[in-house]
């Protein structure tokens, strides 16, 4: 058999496919006895051609299916495919390279359009891939094939999560303007407050606005405040825009104390006054030094919110004034209750360090003077640093500090101890089993 160059059997093959009447074949198999024959012969072969990596073989076969039974299998597209991206990834001459690239999305549209298999929305979210491995320029592209994924309910989450990274980038190389960046930031957000509501769309909302956090020159607060406070004005009881606007304001440094994060809040929290708007309020009050108003609306935002995770950091802001103020038994009783919602909350585990430190100054009458609650006042701030590394620099400067009160050597030997021995600690409200340390 002559032997033809890829780049011709591709072009064939792209001219072939394009054509309206090439999908048009009598028969499943082929118009003829001999085309069936033929066909059969091809489709035994090509898997294992394929699977050998012998695709200059593979591809003769595959083009001869195309030309005879195109219906035959749907398996022979995805050959195809591989065919094209092994013709690709080796070709060094940009015009073939780009053919091959037209052919391998042609064939995923035409697997679609003949055997409606995998969906629309896979479809699009596959070629989407494909353009971010060979065109990732073409973000304009790329982006339609993740909205036609996201449309068709393939993925939303994911597919949302790359466009957001295109508009990231687009920003970047100055392909969109700030205007028309936020606009398709909030364009995205809009369409992903409408979808149902799981952990798979938080998070994806989450990363997605990390992603706009990301870009700080569109975040700045003159930039926000000059961006919203005619929109606002204009749109009051629009609570998508209000809770769009709060989200901003309170993630730019110095927002908080503006009059249009005031406004939005209090709208906010008119128009739906659930947990979130009652914790935003009770900020604004902290802000406007109204520490019983603030206290009032946190305790609002803790009873009424349902997700642990964002109760747990509810109770730890309400826990940090508390101990600010003294109240170190409430302070104690929120941050456990904080602790027990997410045990992974390392803050919660420094203000129980803190607190049982506080405790230790009136425990002079437990064993060893109630030196021995800094074993576990320590143990709390391990335990902090351990859970975020955050927390590792003011959690090793109080562990610094307390681990020089720890009872000497000399008093845990009076007292029949030994270092390194377990020791239950009950005093004075500090329960714990720990380990026996001395002060260094």
């Amino acid at each position: 058999m002559k032997k033809i160059s890829k780049f011709t059997l591709s072009a064939i093959l792209l001219t072939f496919a394009l054509t309206p009447n090439a999908f048009g074949q009598k028969g499943r198999f082929g118009a003829t006895p001999e085309d069936s024959a033929q066909c059969v012969i091809n489709l035994n072969f090509i898997s294992e051609e394929v699977k050998s990596k012998n695709y200059e073989a593979a591809y003769i076969r595959f083009k001869e299916i195309m030309q005879i039974c195109p219906n035959a299998s749907q398996n022979t597209y995805l050959y195809g495919i591989r065919i094209m991206k092994d013709f690709a990834d080796r070709e060094s001459d940009q015009v073939k390279k780009q053919t091959y690239i037209d052919t391998i999305l042609m064939l995923y549209d035409k697997r679609y359009e003949i055997f409606g298999r995998p969906s629309k929305g896979e479809t699009a979210f596959r070629k989407a891939g494909e353009l971010m491995d060979y065109r990732s320029n073409n973000h304009s592209e790329i982006i339609k094939e993740y909205e036609i994924a996201a449309g068709e309910k393939y993925k939303p989450a994911d597919s949302y999560i790359q466009i957001m990274q295109q508009i990231k980038i687009m920003y970047g190389k100055k392909l969109l303007d700030a205007d028309a960046t936020i606009a398709r930031y909030e364009s995205l957000i809009s369409e992903i407050e409408k979808l149902p509501v799981s952990d798979e769309i938080t998070e994806a909302r989450k990363t997605i606005d990390g992603l706009f956090l990301s870009m700080p020159e569109l975040n700045s607060c003159e930039t926000l405040i000059a961006m919203y406070t005619d929109k606002f004005q204009a749109n009051p009881e629009d609570i998508n825009l209000i809770r769009g606007i709060r989200y901003r304001l309170s993630n730019a440094e110095g927002c908080k104390e503006t009059q249009l994060f005031a406004d939005v809040v209090e709208a906010g929290y008119r128009l739906e006054p659930n947990a979130e708007s009652a914790f935003q309020l009770a900020q604004l009050f902290v802000i406007r030094g109204d520490k019983d108003k603030s206290m009032a609306y946190m305790n609002e935002a803790i009873e009424q919110e349902t997700d642990n995770l964002q109760k747990s950091k509810y109770q730890l802001q309400v826990a940090h004034i508390q101990f600010q103020d003294g109240r170190i038994s409430s302070a104690l009783s929120l941050a456990t209750q904080a602790k027990n919602l997410n045990p992974n909350a390392g803050e919660a585990y420094m203000i129980i360090g803190n607190c049982y430190a506080r405790m230790a100054a009136n425990a002079s009458d437990c064993e060893f003077s109630g030196r021995a609650i800094f074993w576990i006042v320590v143990d709390m701030f391990q335990k902090a640093k351990s859970l975020d590394s955050n927390l590792t620099s003011s959690a090793n400067s109080a562990i610094a500090t307390y681990s020089k009160l720890f009872p000497s050597y000399q008093d845990i030997f009076l007292n029949e101890y030994t270092e390194g021995q377990q020791y239950t600690v009950n005093c004075n409200g500090v329960t714990g089993t720990t380990t026996i340390r001395s002060a260094k």
